[in-house]
């Protein structure tokens, strides 16, 4: 199968739309409402009243208790982004087996967060010496995080190898990733204006919508890059057992 934008995208979407991928998609949005609640009212409780009235929800508690909730939320976020892309990458829909959640569990988040940083910065600078730089960055190595959770390889050779499996395929990824995130940035935009103007840009309900549609169309984003690494790496096997075929054969001319 060839890296083909719709179909890229429809499959993506399908490994989502099943039960495991509901599951996923349940627990990503209770878990990124959690952690946003629990961020709020830190600052709330942190911050002079003057620099917090924008905040909501916020809920009262000891500090140390909220500091510990938005810290252990932030902490298994990764986790559910993890056993999420195993899950989509092997292709379970009805189950999802334990080594998905307990393997190198610790070791692999890990990487994730020290990875992110990492390319983060790389990004950035090359954003800082021209757009397109960051860009080559972020498309090469948009697979980093697939490769720490399906193979647990450290953050190091997790962006070497997908800067060797995107090589040749640059340009078809950041169309893939443009015609995914330009439509859903245009659209949560459109509805937090629309929120903030029917109930107030300090609501907790309007909060909690928007932090709820971003967490479900992450996951829905696991699950399509789920399907172009596949497609990639099929294509790069197919590729080069093409390649050992006819670095094997001696050909017509030299047979005797």
């Amino acid at each position: 199968m060839s890296l083909q934008i719709g179909s890229t995208i429809a499959n993506g979407i399908g490994r989502v739309a099943n039960r495991n991928g509901l599951l996923l998609v349940l627990a990503s949005v209770i878990l990124g409402s959690t952690w946003q609640v629990a961020f709020n009212s830190v600052a709330a409780a942190s911050l002079p009243p003057e620099f917090t009235g924008q905040l909501a929800p916020v809920v009262t508690a000891p500090l140390p208790v909220l500091v510990a909730f938005t810290v252990a939320s932030f902490l298994v976020l990764p986790v559910v982004s993890v056993v999420a892309i195993r899950t989509f990458v092997a292709g379970e829909a009805d189950r999802i087996p334990r080594e998905f959640v307990t393997r190198r569990i610790g070791w692999v988040v890990a990487n994730l967060l020290v990875g992110g940083v990492v390319l983060s910065v790389l990004m950035m600078l090359g954003t800082l010496l021209l757009v397109i730089p960051g860009v080559i960055v972020y498309v090469a190595l948009l697979f980093m995080a697939v490769f720490v959770a399906v193979d647990d390889e450290n953050f190091v050779a997790a962006m070497a190898d997908s800067w060797r499996l995107t090589r040749g395929s640059w340009l078809r990824l950041f169309a893939l990733v443009l015609v995914l995130i330009a439509p859903f940035t245009v659209a949560i935009g459109m509805l937090s204006t629309a929120l903030a103007l029917a109930i107030g840009p300090s609501s907790a309900a309007a909060t909690l919508v928007t932090v709820g549609i971003s967490m479900a169309f992450s996951v829905a984003i696991l699950g399509v890059l789920a399907e172009a690494f596949e497609r990639l790496r099929e294509e790069r096997d197919r590729t080069g057992a093409s390649d050992e075929g006819d670095a094997s054969d001696p050909g017509p001319a030299s047979m005797v």
